[in-house]
């Protein structure tokens, strides 16, 4: 069985609304496509390709100078896209926040290394998946970084999401990560936590997914995910009278054989 960190973080949030959705596989509402937020992480990873092309020798932890222009033109063909084309204020808007994170960077930036890449590990009877926006090499080791393109005040990333790229991330190249941050667009702001240590965050990880394995009842647990909830109407907390749950699947121990 496949998880990501979302999925352990609904597990921890919500027994009853993981079984939902990744036992009986119900699906969520259907959201407006973020076709802005898929144009910026485009033209971003368009642009630090060039800048991994353009070293020149430079070595890995020396700051790359770019043009601005040079950033906007690949978010240009994201906006010309027949296929999938951005309006025309979400095309300025674009340009305006492409701007500003070039302007916060004074034009030069650091060397990534590691860009949209995929990761996988195996957890027990579980295979964990997630991907990384960029990995950059810096002075002080290796640092994550998701961007975020929320209107809302900024938060620091979820100790158990640096845990879990934390492991992706040495699965994947064998090296640690210094911390995960997350960049958010809109704001110009970064805010970041610093990592723990490897072994304690294994451990951490592979208890919760222990959990997930031993897990018999599937209660619901009420929070503010509530409100981002897709599955009230078959909720005993929240529904007056619930429906009841679809057939298939089967909101019972998993029964995976976790070994010691």
């Amino acid at each position: 069985m496949k998880l990501s960190y979302t999925a352990l973080k609904t597990f921890q949030e919500c027994p009853f609304r993981f079984s939902l959705r990744y036992h009986r596989g119900l699906a969520s509402r259907p959201r407006p496509p973020m076709r802005l937020s898929r144009a910026l992480h485009g033209a971003l990873k368009l642009f630090h390709e060039d800048l991994r092309q353009r070293r020149n020798g430079k070595g890995d932890l020396a700051l790359i100078s770019a043009p601005l222009d040079s950033l906007l033109s690949h978010f240009t063909r994201f906006y010309e896209n027949p296929t999938h084309p951005l309006t025309e204020a979400q095309c300025q808007e674009g340009k305006a926040l492409l701007t500003r994170y070039w302007e916060a960077h004074e034009g030069k930036f650091p060397m990534p290394y590691l860009l949209e890449e995929p990761f996988s590990l195996h957890v027990g009877p579980f295979l964990l998946t997630g991907h990384f926006d960029r990995v950059d090499r810096t002075p002080e080791g290796y640092e994550i970084l998701d961007y975020k393109l929320s209107q809302k005040k900024p938060f620091p990333p979820d100790p158990l999401q640096l845990d879990v790229y934390q492991l992706g991330f040495h699965a994947k190249t064998g090296e640690v990560a210094k911390k995960l941050s997350f960049y958010y667009l809109r704001l110009g702001q970064k805010e970041s936590v610093e990592k723990d240590d490897p072994e304690a965050a294994r451990a951490r990880v592979r208890a919760l997914c222990r959990d997930i394995s031993r897990e018999q009842e599937f209660r619901p647990h009420e929070g503010a995910w509530c409100a981002s909830c897709d599955f009230w109407e078959f909720c005993p907390a929240k529904a007056k009278s619930p429906k009841p749950l679809p057939a298939g699947g089967r909101a019972r121990q998993l029964g995976f054989d976790f070994g010691q």
